[in-house]
């Protein structure tokens, strides 16, 4: 008799306690909830007991957790399944993300960024985070004009493609149509140009190399917003630095700056 009464105040526990939840913060590639057969997207809730079908190995979902933290499942660390399909528990597909990346302040809102560094970035290996058609404040020494302006320059299926970025006085504006080459996809590797003119004589420097990652104002915005609301807020700093780790890890580097214009970090 007491066996069966410890079982079900065991139960009752167990029934009680509610389960883990997992905010889904970040998704790449079409990842299916096994259960549902819906796809993944950003705001979606998880269990610990839920399997996710990845596509690929490319695929890739972050989440948080408000009581354990920032965790990531790639399809890299996956195994194939019997059918050839890439299946995660949620529960011992988890990797908590923990500091992996150093991130640097950048200034760009009051002098302006140097290219060469904003566009270099080890921590990422070279993934810049460009958000569309949003400039990016060049510094005085680079000079904007018809003559004086920044262009890239990639490979297309083994034909050089040379395109001009746009430029106002605000500074560069970049937009994914210009990265976009003869197979639909963004280049992978740029090379970064400033083509200066001095006296009439025009000379091109090469001022970095790095891989473009594209996003949206409103795609990033929607990922802060449900980072803030699910984090311990309190400490701005602290949540400045979760959310731009964030970012480092699935888009790229983004000015410290840029974070403050935007997003009012």
């Amino acid at each position: 008799m007491g066996k069966l009464i410890v079982i079900f105040l065991w139960s009752a526990i167990i029934w009680f306690v509610p389960a883990d939840k997992y905010y889904i913060t970040f998704v790449r590639g079409n990842v299916i909830h096994d259960k549902t057969k819906a796809t993944l997207k950003v705001g979606d809730v998880v269990k610990p007991s839920d399997k996710l079908i990845f596509p690929n190995k490319t695929a890739k979902i972050s989440c948080i957790s408000p009581e354990k933290g920032f965790f990531v499942i790639s399809g890299q660390t996956l195994t194939a399944g019997s059918k050839g399909e890439l299946i995660a528990l949620l529960l011992t597909s988890l990797v908590t993300v923990a500091g992996n990346y150093a991130v640097k302040p950048t200034s760009t809102m009051l002098n302006g960024c140097d290219p060469s560094t904003y566009f270099t970035s080890a921590e990422t290996e070279g993934r810049i985070l460009l958000i569309q058609n949003e400039p990016i404040a060049m510094k005085q020494a680079y000079k904007l004009d018809e003559k004086n302006f920044f262009f890239v320059q990639y490979n297309s299926k083994g034909r050089i493609v040379i395109q001009k970025i746009i430029q106002d006085e605000r500074g560069l504006i970049f937009s994914d149509k210009i990265f976009i080459t003869a197979s639909g996809t963004i280049a992978e590797k740029v090379n970064l140009y400033y083509q200066s003119n001095v006296n009439g004589s025009s000379r091109s420097t090469q001022i970095a190399s790095f891989t473009p990652v594209f996003a949206s104002k409103s795609e990033i915005q929607e990922q802060i917003n449900l980072i803030s609301k699910h984090l311990d807020n309190s400490a701005t700093k602290k949540l400045k630095s979760v959310i731009t780790q964030h970012l480092y890890m699935n888009y790229g580097k983004i000015g410290d700056d840029e974070l403050t214009k935007l997003f009012g970090l």
